[in-house]
């Protein structure tokens, strides 16, 4: 059998596939709009089981409907919660769902979305330290994106987070577009831009008023590893307290955000030149033992 023979036979039944799949929801569509919502959900379920990426989300919103509809509100939530999981991104169409069906998958998106922000964040981060830079592009972007669609405290808690993304983002975009110098070897970048402002002197006997590290989380700590490293950047008002801090060595993607936060609320005794108060920057080499 040739090859273009092979591949008609495979375009026809793909297509027969996809036109009974959408005949099984058209049928499950209609179930649900009679309120007969247990025959749509068998209709589903078996559709489910022979459907392909493409369609599940539909056959699951379906589903996550004809379940509310039911009163079994648990269930309709787990089915929702594994749509935003497959697409952190996704939302029902304001004009295709009611006030109490937007309702229920903005209650778990605000849920389960601070989660995924920061797993995505994890893999994006691999991807860049791997320096597969337009995949690693990619991935931060989505994770800016899902962070910043993140409602009230929750968005508050992912501020450093974004920031870090962010910061890989332009470092990640930078090094797409840069181009290569096979003959000049270049000391890496730092994994956060500079900060804005123009440098300040750089300062190592600060007196410490404030400087507490955040513990490790438990996944961390039980990881077995013996020892996390990394060094963390401050900048330093005429008042002792912290006004910005960034990362020039990861500790650990999870223990960074924390770190950067803690970082924020420590504090020091200016040094002075000529009697006055000045600003400055503090290097803090960070050492964890579990």
């Amino acid at each position: 059998m040739t090859g273009s023979i092979r591949l008609a036979i495979f375009m026809t039944s793909f297509l027969a596939a996809s036109a009974a799949a959408q005949d099984g929801l058209s049928r499950a569509r209609e179930m649900y709009e009679s309120a007969a919502y247990e025959d749509a959900l068998v209709e589903l379920g078996r559709l489910k089981s022979e459907a392909s990426a493409s369609a599940v989300p539909e056959i699951e919103r379906y589903r996550a409907l004809c379940l509310m509809a039911l009163n079994r509100g648990s269930e309709a939530d787990k089915v929702i919660e594994s749509l935003v999981i497959s697409d952190p991104l996704y939302q029902p169409a304001t004009a295709e769902a009611s006030p109490r069906v937007r309702t229920a998958f903005n209650s778990v998106r605000q849920r389960v979305l601070p989660g995924l922000a920061r797993q995505l964040y994890i893999d994006a981060k691999a991807l860049f330290d791997r320096k597969a830079y337009p995949e690693a592009v990619e991935a931060l972007e989505r994770t800016v994106k899902v962070i910043d669609t993140v409602d009230g405290a929750q968005k508050a808690e992912l501020a450093d987070l974004r920031v870090l993304a962010v910061g890989f983002l332009e470092l990640g975009r930078a090094s797409v577009t840069r181009p290569a110098a096979p003959t000049i070897t270049t000391a890496p970048a730092p994994v956060q831009p500079p900060f804005p402002a123009a440098p300040l002197p750089l300062t190592s006997d600060l007196a410490v008023i404030k400087q507490d590290l955040p513990p490790l989380p438990f996944s961390l700590a039980s990881a077995g590893k013996q020892e996390y490293r990394g060094l963390i950047e401050v900048q330093i008002d005429v008042t002792g307290n912290v006004t910005d801090a960034r990362m020039l060595q990861p500790v650990h993607a999870l223990y960074d955000v924390m770190l950067l936060k803690a970082a924020r609320e420590w504090r020091y005794e200016p040094p002075r030149i000529g009697g006055q108060p000045t600003a400055s920057r503090k290097r803090v080499e960070i050492v964890l033992r579990p």
